[in-house]
């Protein structure tokens, strides 16, 4: 975002236009004016600090990256014996009116369930085993949470159950002594529990198109999903797996996914961020829906590899890569969060920044040159 600009004077006309503008430093938080693009940047991973300045460090990224869409997390938890989504963030946005802040500066928001399955937050307690997102306490959840959106002037994006793949690791195994042997799979175990998703999503996916009249909805898939396959008459992973979700990708608004690769591709057989997210598209562009990375990452939140993203954003910015993806179908492109680039170690923020001007690609509009003048 440009900073606050007391007077702005056109000296110069461009292809037979006249463009006049004004900004003031109250309108700084506030993505700047630009022609539309399809192709939409979103950024992590909690939009008051990141679009109220709660964290200080906050805004350098806001500014540089210009964020489209302003993503949060919607996590399940166990209360006692009763699964539960946190919504007390949500609450506490809406009756700050905070969103009504955000909708009017332009942000689209991104909202991604997740669910503690096996307890790898202590935040939130001990593992949920899957429960949350096949419960009735979901669908209550979710129906609140759009309740508080229905006035959101913008696009709000929905990702549920976003690396829902795993969330049966613990569930037939409570010690979680081999999770591998649980995730990732349909076969005669692990169908009671899609067999019962399944049905919950879609029920989900109707209260929030009925509730948010801007809902956009999606389920999360878990972006290493689309580098294997096995399809045997026992069992479905990877990208056969995939399939057995067709009926909500066919009632979807989009296909969204995630990438979170903590190597370099040399150090992971030549996988890297950059192959798995070309492999996600290259197999969802069969279902002629957009598709969305829904949350990016160099490696676990907290755990970061600036080389990872270093590397990841220079192969990502390759025209090739760049042009053969939007081509495909990609249509956002989310950072799961902002600290990895609050210091611009390796370069991560000035790339990431360049990153997100290509990807929204070539304006459609001509912009006229502007010299500056103070007051």
């Amino acid at each position: 975002m440009r900073p606050g600009i007391t007077r702005r004077r056109l000296l110069q006309l461009a292809a037979g236009a006249l463009v006049l503008s004004a900004t003031s430093t109250s309108r700084a938080a506030e993505p700047p004016a630009r022609c539309p693009s399809p192709f939409r940047i979103g950024l992590g991973e909690d939009p008051g600090r990141l679009l109220d300045g709660e964290d200080p460090e906050a805004p350098p990224v806001r500014d540089a990256l210009r964020p489209d869409i302003a993503c949060a997390w919607f996590n399940g938890y166990l209360d006692g014996s009763t699964p539960r989504g946190d919504l007390s963030y949500f609450r506490h946005w809406h009756q700050a009116g905070r969103f009504a802040r955000w909708g009017a500066r332009g942000y689209e928001l991104m909202i991604i369930t997740w669910e503690n399955y096996d307890g790898q937050n202590p935040y939130y307690g001990p593992p949920t085993l899957g429960n949350y997102h096949i419960s009735e306490q979901f669908l209550q959840d979710l129906d609140e949470l759009a309740g508080l959106l229905a006035d959101y002037p913008r696009t709000v994006y929905f990702v549920l159950a976003t690396e829902f793949s795993t969330y049966p690791a613990c569930r037939y195994d409570p010690s979680c002594g081999n999770p591998l042997a649980y995730s990732d799979r349909y076969n005669g175990i692990t169908r009671e529990y899609y067999d019962r998703l399944i049905p919950r999503l879609l029920q989900a996916f109707a209260i929030l198109r009925s509730r948010c009249p801007r809902a956009q909805v999606g389920l999360g898939f878990g972006g290493w999903l689309a580098t294997f396959d096995v399809n045997t008459p026992d069992e479905k992973a990877g990208r056969s797996f995939i399939q057995i979700f067709d009926p909500v990708i066919h009632h979807s608004d989009w296909i969204f996914f995630q990438s979170m690769i903590e190597r370099r591709a040399h150090e992971n057989g030549g996988l890297g961020n950059p192959d798995q997210i070309r492999m996600n598209v290259e197999f969802f562009q069969r279902y002629g829906k957009p598709i969305g990375m829904a949350h990016y990452n160099p490696g676990l939140p907290y755990a970061e590899r600036l080389d990872v993203m270093q590397e990841d954003l220079l192969r990502m910015m390759d025209p090739a890569w760049l042009n053969a993806m939007r081509s495909q179908g990609l249509r956002l492109f989310a950072f799961m969060r902002y600290g990895p680039m609050k210091g611009n170690g390796y370069g991560s923020l000035d790339l990431a920044a360049e990153f997100a001007r290509r990807f929204r690609g070539a304006s459609t509009c001509v912009y006229l040159p502007l010299i500056l003048k103070s007051p």
